[in-house]
């Protein structure tokens, strides 16, 4: 089952993994977080034709796929669709080898015996073996620690995440597909992290593993009312964070950042009008999220669903 799930979860957008640390940020007040309640956004410029900007969930549960009313009309009035990352057009074979440590390296000299230890015991259910770990960086450990079981299964049968699955659709439907993110930038992020930054990471998605499910569960119910501001609530959990420069700055780089590089680069697609873009729901509400940031660009913003 190592292959299957390796294979699969390697070729999973970062996005999925993104979402694992969206807790390590500091929390603000729900009622001073601009367009903190809603998932689908009318965008409009001038007398351009309406766009539309989608909030999703990185998840593979099939709920996901009975899209209400609203967006379903939506994706059906656009010609084009974007999403945080397009597959099949190259750089998964990259990633997958960018999880890896290199030859002669060592996970469980890298975090030490005892987190080896009790990341082997989290992961055995999986059929990862002892040996199957050593060769992962400390941050792809995340791909199994980060989400519920069934989430990990799922996906190693085949169960598409919510966004690949939109992909999917808007293809069948005809729409062009546009990626605003390559894989080599969403790894950078990662990358980007000191060991011992990463070793901290690992460390509090351990002791925090227990509470995975029921906080998934409560995100999920959250994200199913298009409640963003809990979902930020969530997200924003810093308790039990030992190292909070380090979560800031990759909060920074994994949300704000991206958040000004995405809504650059939809631009031009909204300008032509009849775009469907969907992102994570957490890039929209905020005043440094995508809504806001088109929103100073002169676009009208309207709550649809």
């Amino acid at each position: 089952m190592l292959k299957s799930l390796q294979s699969k979860l390697f070729t999973a957008p970062l996005a999925v993994l993104a979402a694992a640390f969206l807790w390590l940020t500091p929390a603000a007040a729900a009622e001073n977080i601009p367009f903190s309640q809603g998932l689908l956004w009318q965008l409009q410029k001038d007398d351009a034709p309406a766009s539309y900007l989608l909030g999703t969930m990185h998840s593979t549960d099939p709920r996901l796929r009975e899209l209400p009313r609203e967006i379903d009309q939506a994706l059906d009035r656009s010609q084009v669709a974007a999403f945080e990352i397009v597959t099949g057009q190259g750089g998964e074979a990259d990633m997958a080898q960018a999880l890896q440590l290199p030859p002669g390296r060592n996970l469980e000299d890298i975090i030490g015996a005892e987190l080896f230890g009790r990341t082997a015991a989290a992961v055995a259910d999986f059929g990862v073996t002892p040996e199957g770990l050593q060769r992962m960086k400390p941050w792809a450990l995340s791909f199994f620690l980060a989400r519920p079981r069934i989430e990990v299964i799922r996906q190693a049968q085949g169960e598409p995440a919510f966004d690949f699955w939109l992909q999917g659709e808007a293809q069948r439907r005809g729409k062009a597909l546009h990626g605003l993110e390559s894989y080599a930038e969403q790894l950078e992020i990662f990358d980007g992290l000191s060991e011992a930054e990463q070793v901290t990471l690992v460390a509090d998605l351990l002791n925090d593993h227990e509470h995975i499910v029921s906080q998934f569960n409560a995100m999920f119910r959250a994200y199913l009312k298009g409640d963003t501001a809990t979902l930020m609530t969530f997200a924003n959990d810093y308790s039990g964070v030992d190292d909070a420069a380090a979560a800031k700055r990759l909060a920074e780089r994994m949300i704000d950042d991206r958040n000004h590089t995405m809504a650059e680069r939809m631009v031009p697609l909204l300008e032509q009008g009849r775009a469907f873009v969907a992102v994570g729901a957490l890039h929209l509400p905020g005043e440094e999220g995508i809504l806001s940031l088109l929103q100073q660009r002169g676009y009208r913003v309207t709550r649809l669903y």
